[in-house]
C-alpha cells in the first residue's frame, strides 16, 4: 500500500516563497551592480545560487515524499533516502493532535511541508516527513521515532500490520511545563516578527513608488537585498534560539527592525519623495 500525503499547498508555497525571495535577491543584485562590479556580484550571487540549489533539493524532497506499507515494513521515501521500519520493531503508534511545539535540530519547514529532525515536545524526538501536522502520526521503535502525515486508511494499515493500537494524544491535555514555551503563543516574538515584515514591505513599496525616475544610484536597491538576506538569517536562527534563550530571539528580531528602519531612512535620504 502506498500513501502520498497531500502536497499541493506545500509545493505551491515553496515555489511562491522561492520566487519572491531568490527572485528579488538575484534581480536586485544584477540590477544594482554594473559590469565593472563583477567580483562583488559573484560574492553576492554565489551564496544565493548555492542556497537556491539546496532549496530546490528540499522542494524535490516534498515532491518525492511517500509512505509505503509492505511485507518489509513501513518505508518512508524522501528524495533519494529510504527509511525502513520493520513491523516487529514498532513499539508504539501515536496519533497526535492539538498544540504542537516543534524544536528543529536539522530541519526545514514552510506552510504545507516539514522535513528533518525535530523534538516534538511532550511526544518524541525524531525525524518528521509530512505536510499537514494536524494529521501527525508518530511511529516509535524504541528510542527512535518517525513522524508522518498519512491518510486514515494508511494509518489503519499500519495498525493492522504492526499489531499495535493507535493511541490518540491530544496535546491540550499535556501540561504546559512539558510542552514548553511556544513561539506561536508568544505575543512579543510574533510582534517583533511582524514588525520586521512590515518594515521590509514598506521599504519595497517605497522603492517601487519613488525610485523609478528619481535618478538615484541603483546601488540603493542593495539595501532591499540585504534586508531580505538578514530576514532569512533571522528566520532560521531566531526560532532555534527561542527554545534555549528566548530573550536572544527577541533581540535578534529587534536588531532586524532597527536595521530595516535604518535602510528605510538611508533610502529616503538618497531618493527623497519626488518633490
Amino acid at each position: 500500500m502506498v500513501c502520498k500525503p497531500v502536497k499541493l499547498k506545500g509545493l505551491l508555497m515553496g515555489i511562491l516563497l522561492a520566487g519572491f525571495f531568490f527572485g528579488t535577491i538575484i534581480w536586485g543584485v544584477n540590477f544594482a551592480l554594473g559590469p565593472e562590479d563583477k567580483t562583488f556580484r559573484i560574492l553576492l550571487l554565489g551564496p544565493a545560487y548555492l542556497m537556491l540549489l539546496v532549496y530546490i533539493c528540499l522542494w524535490l524532497g516534498l515532491a518525492t515524499m511517500k509512505y509505503t506499507a509492505n511485507d518489509d515494513g513501513l518505508i518512508i521515501a524522501w528524495l533519494h533516502k529510504r527509511y525502513t521500519i520493520p513491523w516487529s520493531d514498532i513499539t508504539e503508534v501515536v496519533r497526535v493532535s492539538g498544540r504542537l511545539n516543534l524544536i528543529s535540530f536539522l530541519g526545514v519547514s514552510w506552510p504545507g511541508y516539514i522535513a528533518g529532525t525535530y523534538d516534538v515536545k511532550g511526544v518524541a524526538t525524531g525525524k518528521l516527513f509530512g505536510t499537514d501536522l494536524e494529521q501527525l502520526l508518530v511511529v516509535k521503535m524504541g528510542p527512535i521515532s518517525y513522524g508522518i502525515t498519512p491518510s486514515d486508511e494508511f494509518i489503519q494499515a499500519i495498525a493492522e500490520r504492526s499489531q499495535k493500537e493507535v493511541k490518540p494524544l491530544d496535546m491540550y491535555d499535556v501540561a504546559d511545563d512539558v510542552i514548553g514555551k511556544m513561539i506561536n503563543e508568544d505575543l512579543v516574538y510574533l510582534g517583533l516578527f511582524a514588525l520586521n515584515i512590515l518594515c521590509i514591505v514598506f521599504l519595497m513599496i517605497y522603492l517601487a513608488i519613488f525610485f523609478p525616475g528619481s535618478g538615484a544610484d541603483r546601488v540603493v536597491i542593495l539595501l532591499l537585498v540585504l534586508a531580505l538576506a538578514i530576514f532569512a538569517f533571522n528566520m532560521v536562527n531566531a526560532s532555534r534560539l527561542y527554545h534555549y534563550i528566548h530573550v536572544a530571539a527577541y533581540l535578534l528580531w529587534l536588531v532586524g527592525v532597527i536595521i530595516n528602519i535604518a535602510f528605510l531612512v538611508i533610502s529616503m535620504s538618497i531618493i527623497g519623495f519626488g518633490v
